[in-house]
């Protein structure tokens, strides 16, 4: 039998020395062995099938109707241009519900023309085109009213300007949107662990918080357009998670309470002169429903049992955050 050496069969297949030794290693030629360090190959082995392609290909049928002037490419939909569609007919075949159409008439988006004896909308295949022109921009987060602006503008840079602004608001919007995800995760987080560790406690660093403004009571509602509304972006933020309850106490009880609007921080600045005692704190997931009054004596009682058994001490402060809410009609229970 007469052999080629891998070089040979290189040029001869048009592909690199390296690709038939490939082929040679994983046993895709038949017949190839390794002398030395060289590989010698039956001249009349075919080429391996290259599976990092794929083999199959568009297969465009020819049309002797087509062929000739150049013109007649375009044929087909020359002929069916003047076909006339019904409302049936845009629903089936671009999936689009009686609802929108009927809505992109009202604002004016589409303007279909009506059958002389029966009244009922006919779309031509500009109409058609039209639909599929308003899905472009519907694809790419422009509203129908706002695509409807769009359809008054003369020259590209028109459309440059709003689509330069629609980038930002959803950008805007991822942003809010990843704001939201990282809440619930948080949320999620806590329930997963805290909600099983009712009462239990442990020793945690309690994060730098900005003290934006401060009430006598969370029932003080009279207060909260200008105590609580004013320092939350209300689009993105709950009243409840920024609202934090302090406690001062002693050994003998409790000595004050007030509510305050809290941001989290980074570090302690001039702008925010007041924050939260940060630091090392006890800390202890307890649930109490909005009829329970009694949840703090209880809680009273037992830190100082445990500051007693671990010989700890308290700096007198207490700063109840709501994490978790359950809802129904009569009673709501919270985690704190």
């Amino acid at each position: 039998m007469e052999y080629l050496t891998a070089l040979e069969i290189a040029n001869k297949w048009n592909i690199s020395s390296r690709m038939v030794a490939y082929y040679c290693e994983n046993g895709r030629i038949n017949g190839a062995v390794k002398k030395g360090k060289t590989w010698i190959i039956p001249v009349n082995s075919e080429k391996p099938v290259d599976k990092r392609y794929s083999k199959k290909k568009i297969n465009i049928k020819e049309n002797s109707e087509l062929q000739g002037e150049r013109q007649n490419i375009n044929k087909t939909d020359i002929e069916n241009i003047t076909a006339i569609y019904r409302t049936s007919d845009i629903y089936k075949n671009l999936g689009l519900t009686r609802e929108i159409l009927r809505y992109y008439e009202e604002i004016g988006l589409i303007n279909p023309k009506r059958n002389q004896d029966n009244q009922y909308r006919e779309f031509d295949f500009f109409d058609i085109s039209h639909l599929m022109a308003i899905d472009f921009y519907k694809k790419r987060g422009f509203r129908p009213l706002e695509i409807k602006e769009l359809m008054k503008a003369s020259k590209p840079e028109d459309y440059f300007v709003a689509m330069k602004q629609q980038i930002e608001t959803i950008e805007r919007n991822i942003q809010s949107l990843q704001d939201i995800l990282s809440r619930l995760k948080a949320t999620q987080k806590f329930c997963t662990y805290n909600v099983k560790h009712i009462s239990e406690f442990m020793i945690k660093n309690l994060p730098l918080y900005s003290v934006q403004e401060s009430m006598d009571a969370v029932s003080s509602f009279r207060e909260y357009q200008d105590k609580v509304l004013t320092y939350l972006h209300l689009e993105n933020e709950d009243i409840l998670s920024n609202m934090v309850r302090t406690i001062a106490f002693d050994e003998t009880g409790y000595k004050g309470s007030e509510m305050c609007i809290v941001k989290s921080a980074t570090k302690k600045s001039e702008k925010h002169t007041a924050f939260l005692e940060d630091g090392k704190c006890l800390y202890t997931t307890i649930a109490a429903d909005n009829d329970d009054n009694s949840i703090m004596d209880k809680m009273f009682s037992l830190a100082y049992k445990w500051a007693a058994e671990h010989k700890e001490a308290f700096r007198g402060v207490v700063y109840i955050f709501i994490r978790f809410i359950m809802l129904n009609d009569h009673k709501r229970n919270e985690f704190i």
